[in-house]
């Protein structure tokens, strides 16, 4: 298991420099009443994924990592991932730009698009979605127009979870010009800390350790 896993497993990814996601990101939360903290930040992998504990789902806290000069990868400290549908799809539309939700685990692989209307999206900004994931058993699906490099008769293998793999995700990345990984080969990375002031404190707080061991899940 990936030792940063949910956060690393379930991200997301925009197509724009680091710089003007973390504005667009700003933007989000200026009319909410909600303080919020943004602290600039280098480091190796480590350093910054520990600044996203601890894990909640109040989801209180975002790291942006510079992905290459024009791609800037989310995450948030979620006991299940980095929830990244309403705040990437948003900061796409409202940046005229291409926004991805990129899963990697033994359980699923999910990829998802997002654009605003004026860009190929629908009313909520969703462009493309397609996954394979197991929930007691296999299932598959997807929605969206299907993209002009996409091999969709992938689609019609026998075994369900053949359907989308690793390898047809890391082709659909390909053909979007987007990182096939969640984080530069790049040292030191670059990144972006927002910390929000949780309105949930009574929410409970956990370890990438006790996530991984499944204690939040755990009857006590």
């Amino acid at each position: 298991m990936d030792r940063f896993a949910p956060t690393t497993s379930d991200y997301g990814l925009l197509a724009l420099p680091l710089k003007q996601v973390a504005s667009a990101y700003a933007a989000l939360w200026a009319n909410e009443p909600v303080v919020t903290h943004k602290l600039d930040l280098q480091g190796n992998q480590e350093e910054l994924f520990r600044q996203l504990e601890p894990l909640s789902m109040a989801l209180d806290r975002t790291l942006l990592i510079a992905n290459g000069d024009n791609w800037t990868s989310y995450f948030a400290n979620g006991l299940l991932g980095s929830d990244v549908f309403l705040p990437v799809s948003r900061m796409a539309a409202a940046c005229g730009c291409t926004g991805l939700r990129v899963v990697r685990s033994a359980a699923a692989t999910i990829f998802e698009a997002y654009e605003s209307p004026e860009r190929g999206g629908n009313r909520i900004n969703s462009r493309r979605s397609i996954y394979a994931a197991r929930d007691g058993s296999w299932r598959f699906g997807s929605s969206g127009e299907p993209y002009a490099f996409e091999d969709v008769s992938r689609y019609d293998a026998k075994r369900i979870r053949d359907r989308f793999t690793p390898e047809h995700l890391d082709d659909l990345l390909a053909g979007l010009g987007a990182p096939s990984g969640p984080l530069p080969e790049d040292r030191p990375l670059t990144a972006v800390l927002f910390v929000r002031d949780s309105r949930a404190p009574h929410l409970a707080r956990f370890s990438y350790a006790e996530v991984q061991a499944g204690i939040p899940w755990k009857r006590g």
